[in-house]
């Protein structure tokens, strides 16, 4: 694969991670920072527990994907 296509997925895939990463660590700033204008008051915990296993969820899934070819070869 070329590498100007491995970089562009690579890039994809950090992004991802990264977004993935702070609906973990943070759940309450990404709603403010995205969603916030959307409602007129603030979402239940039970809203921010569910942000927070999707972005655990979605860093497993990136990580499988990352590990498969390491795994299968």
């Amino acid at each position: 694969m070329p590498k100007g296509v491995m970089v562009y997925q690579l890039t994809i895939i950090g992004l991802i991670f990264t977004i993935a990463l702070l609906n973990v660590i943070c759940p309450k700033l990404m709603w403010k920072t995205f969603e916030s204008w959307k409602a007129t008051k603030e979402p239940s915990n039970a809203y921010f527990i569910s942000r927070r296993i999707i972005g655990v969820i979605i860093i497993a899934v990136l990580l499988a994907m990352s590990l498969l070819p390491y795994i299968m070869g």
